[in-house]
């Protein structure tokens, strides 16, 4: 199995998720239980059939939602491009589709990249690695390794 970098699977999760605790820039701490709660939230959110999966188009769709910094979203090209990765990362059954596991197992692993010191919170210097792995992503710049 091919070894995903940490950067490139935060850059995918942040992304999509836009989740405000690892992209805050008024940062305090995250827990790995609040991370999960904004996940669950975002994912029914972002399931807009309520088929308990979201599809590319899904996907896609909460991408072009995205706000990045100064209020602006992402073009189709990059919302698109982004979707891609997310999908590629979090369908590890690769069934086209991607189930609320999948998508939190995915969050799992990016939080454990991110939570250096091991201590179960991402803090703000970690919380910036986060932010610059999605703003580069989010340029379509390949992802640091």
């Amino acid at each position: 199995m091919k070894t995903v970098s940490p950067t490139t699977l935060a850059a995918a999760l942040v992304a999509f998720l836009s989740i405000p605790a690892l992209t805050a820039v008024s940062f305090a701490q995250e827990t790995r239980a609040g991370a999960a709660a904004k996940l669950d939230t975002e994912f029914a959110a972002s399931d807009t059939n309520r088929d308990g999966f979201l599809s590319p188009a899904e996907v896609e769709a909460r991408m072009m939602r995205m706000k990045l910094s100064g209020g602006r979203t992402l073009d189709a090209v990059h919302a698109k491009r982004v979707a891609a990765l997310f999908m590629a990362r979090a369908d590890a059954n690769k069934d086209g589709k991607v189930s609320k596991a999948e998508s939190a197992a995915l969050m799992g692993t990016v939080f454990s990249a991110y939570d250096l010191n091991r201590d179960g919170k991402v803090d703000a210097s970690e919380a910036a690695k986060a932010r610059t792995a999605a703003k580069a992503m989010a340029r379509g710049a390949p992802a640091a390794k």
